[in-house]
């Protein structure tokens, strides 16, 4: 890329520099083509146009040009995406369970109930009956003789004797050979994967909305409604009671006062004392207005945002470790026996035998005829009467109460944690590429001559 912006400067500052005769004349010289203004000299511009060229190319210099161009950077930037946050919510429910009911249930049987029984009978007995007999048997008597004859006696000899034998003598070799290595080889290999790129969506919905309206109603009010009246005091009350009404008469005089036809001590002689104020109610119901609030539910629509993900298809370069194996030479040293006959001198061991004469004594027996009395035993059978108990099984019904199983069906509440996903907003860290403005330097060649001295070369 910075090869080819050169390029393109370098075509543009030889166009300037070689339109003399142009709308920049002033920033170039009067006569190009003459000796005093061409570096060159007079040769290059009266010559061809090949003879220009090649001497813009030896007589030109290279300039050091800032240019800004456009680089793309990449730059880190918060953004605000909506996503599903689970979250475990405890929720309570009834299941159906079966549960082992055992019921006593009374059962009839047969049961064989054993009874012993005592039978008489007679049973044979043998009996030992010993009886004296006279018995003739041999005895053997031993007698011991004294005899004379010969034994043979072994005696060991030594003698040396030379023997040969062999010995493994080791002796070590070097020797060569190859051996297979298997070496890591890594290598470069494309692979495709699938990638979930989030999408933020706009939808629309209903929600419900609980305002407070109000609401006139009405209710009755109880109010008493009575009025003030005037009463005489009728006759002399107890004294808790009379006190505000006699002593309220100015003419009475009070209650207490003694003497005059007015005395209130006496209770049956004086009519009244005078008036008082009482207040007689009235209740009366009435209908009062009121205002208050009630809740109502309205369906409002509303504007949410939904993150969905679609799948697209990526490629990447990863290393895949590959095993060659290869033929390596080597040297090891090994250790070979062989044989050496060797001789040595040893003890060998032979044995002699020799005829001594010896002496020994012999038990010899000698039969003898003797007689004795043994006790010999006769078994003679009697019959002897007995009794014995005999087990007889009778079958009897009998009533026995079993446990029979039954299933019963109940509700059980159970409480289970179920994961709900709630939308949050949360701040990411997201790398976007922007295009930078940057200066860079770049070589423009310009050429001593001018271009137009060879009709626009």
């Amino acid at each position: 890329m910075r090869y080819v912006l050169s390029l393109v400067v370098a075509v543009l500052m030889t166009a300037e520099a070689g339109s003399c005769y142009g709308s920049k004349a002033s920033s170039c010289c009067s006569a190009p083509c003459a000796s005093s203004c061409s570096p060159c000299g007079a040769g290059c511009c009266g010559s061809s146009c090949a003879a220009v060229a090649s001497c813009e190319t030896s007589c030109g210099t290279w300039e050091t040009v800032e240019k800004t161009v456009l680089v793309p950077q990449m730059v880190t930037e918060s953004r605000t995406v909506t996503v599903n946050v689970p979250h475990q919510e405890e929720r309570q429910g009834t299941c159906i369970v079966c549960r082992t009911v055992y019921d006593d249930v009374d059962q009839t049987c047969t049961v064989m109930v054993p009874y012993t029984e005592e039978r008489s009978g007679t049973r044979t007995v043998c009996r030992t009956v010993y009886e004296d007999v006279e018995q003739c048997y041999t005895v053997m008597v031993p007698f011991t003789e004294e005899r004379s004859g010969t034994r043979t006696v072994c005696r060991t000899v030594c003698e040396d004797v030379e023997q040969c034998y062999a010995v493994m003598v080791p002796h070590t070799e070097e020797r060569s050979g190859t051996r297979t290595v298997c070496r890591t080889i890594s290598e470069d290999i494309q692979q495709s994967y699938t990638v979930c790129v989030p999408h933020t969506e706009e939808r629309q919905g209903t929600r419900s909305v609980c305002h407070s309206v109000p609401v006139t109603k009405t209710r009755t009010v109880c109010q008493d409604q009575g009025h003030w009246e005037e009463q005489p005091c009728g006759g002399c009350a107890p004294a808790s009671a009379r006190g505000d009404c006699c002593n309220a008469a100015s003419a009475c005089g009070g209650c207490d006062s003694g003497g005059g036809d007015r005395a209130c001590g006496d209770c049956g002689a004086v009519a009244s004392c005078g008036t008082h104020k009482v207040w007689v109610p009235n209740l009366v119901q009435t209908e009062v207005e009121y205002t208050c609030y009630e809740n109502q539910v309205t369906e409002e629509p509303y504007t949410y945002d939904v993150t969905t993900y679609s799948q697209e298809q990526r490629t990447r370069m990863v290393k895949v470790a590959r095993q060659v194996q290869e033929e390596v030479p080597y040297t090891c040293n090994v250790i070979v026996y062989k044989p050496e006959q060797r001789t040595r001198t040893v003890k060998v061991t032979r044995h002699v035998q020799e005829q001594v004469p010896c002496t020994y004594n012999v038990t010899v027996c000698k039969p003898e005829q003797r007689t004795r009395t043994v006790k010999v035993a006769r078994h003679v059978q009697e019959q002897v009467p007995c009794t014995y108990n005999v087990t007889v099984c009778k079958p009897e019904q009998r009533t026995l109460t079993v446990k029979v199983a039954r299933q019963v069906q109940e509700e059980v509440p159970y409480t289970c944690t179920v994961t709900v996903c709630r939308q949050e907003e949360r701040e990411v860290q997201v790398q976007v590429c922007r295009m930078v403005e940057q200066t860079i330097s770049c070589q423009v060649y310009r050429s001593a001559c001018a271009t137009t001295c060879c009709g626009g070369l």
